[in-house]
């Protein structure tokens, strides 16, 4: 064999080894690959088992919570909107028509005892809101006379206010339920009882301010009768003997003051010329006293002759 064919020969070979060395590597960093995707795959494969037994727990927990807080609130009928299932129409005051719940439906009376009329149903009323929640509206008790088939009409428990009245909202859908549980139903009650009292308080309230404007209104015709005496109403009556009707108490006061003043000034003057009158004859009388006797008797006898 020529060194020319033994040259390609080793060309050859080492084009061989180079190749495999190739591909050995990737072989190598393919399995490589296979076996890290393999290890995730079987941890990621643990923790779904994992997980998927933490679900399957809390799934049962949450069954029993579910049936636990189920469990005393009885029969329950929800009519959404939009639909032929159920309707409500609040009438005053405060009663409620529905139409698709009846008999038919579960509600139906208790009997009473031997020869005892039928007991009304108790039906609890909750509206419903866009936000997947809903409110309480009350107690009501289904009459028995008007309970049909299919229909019905409840009657609140309580004396609904007015301004309850314009909050009922069905527009959302409505729940019923037959019964509720000693809790929510005692918190109702207790808020009721406070409500209660909170308007009895505000009625009293209004009561005495009521009664504190009238006494106000009296205290002040009573002040004003009391300025009229004093300084006068030109617009009253005029009444004899008693001038300050008219012209005030003051005025009257001032003028019969300038009156007693004027009868003791001319009071004054008489007793003061009485006086005078009485010293000029006691004066007199004096002077008389003084005069001699013989002078008098002369006197009398030439006023005898003459």
């Amino acid at each position: 064999m020529n060194k020319y064919v033994r040259g390609i020969l080793y060309f050859l070979v080492l084009v061989g080894l180079g190749g495999e060395f190739y591909f050995a590597a990737r072989v190598l960093t393919r399995r490589f690959n296979i076996e890290t995707t393999l290890a995730k795959a079987i941890a990621d494969s643990t923790q779904a088992v994992t997980a998927e037994e933490k679900a399957r727990l809390d799934l049962l927990s949450a069954r029993a919570v579910l049936a636990s807080v189920k469990n005393g609130w009885s029969y329950e009928w929800e009519f959404l909107p939009g639909g032929n299932a159920g309707g409500i129409q609040p009438v005053a005051p405060g009663r409620l028509n529905v139409s698709g719940l009846g008999r038919n439906n579960g509600l139906n009376p208790v009997a009473g005892a031997a020869g005892a009329p039928e007991v009304a149903p108790t039906v609890h009323v909750y509206a419903l809101t866009p936000q997947n929640s809903s409110v309480y509206i009350g107690e009501f008790v289904a009459r028995v006379d008007q309970l049909q088939a299919t229909t019905c009409v409840l009657e609140p428990t309580w004396r609904p206010r007015p301004q309850e009245l314009a909050a009922w909202n069905f527009a959302n859908g409505v729940r019923f339920r037959r019964e509720v549980p000693p809790g929510p139903r005692n918190a109702f009650a207790g808020l009721n009882q406070t409500i209660l009292r909170s308007l009895e308080k505000e009625s009293l309230t209004d009561i005495h301010i009521q009664q504190q404007t009238q006494l106000n209104a009296d205290a002040s015709a009573g002040l004003d009768k009391r300025k009229k005496e004093l300084i006068g109403d030109p617009d009253g009556p005029a009444v004899p003997d008693h001038p300050e009707y008219t012209v005030g108490l003051v005025t009257a006061l001032r003028d019969a003051e300038e009156e007693r003043n004027a009868v003791q000034a001319a009071v004054d003057y008489l007793r003061r010329a009485l006086l005078g009158a009485s010293q000029k004859r006691q004066s007199l009388l004096d002077s008389i006293r003084q005069i001699p006797p013989a002078l008098t008797r002369s006197g009398n006898e030439i006023s005898a002759q003459d």
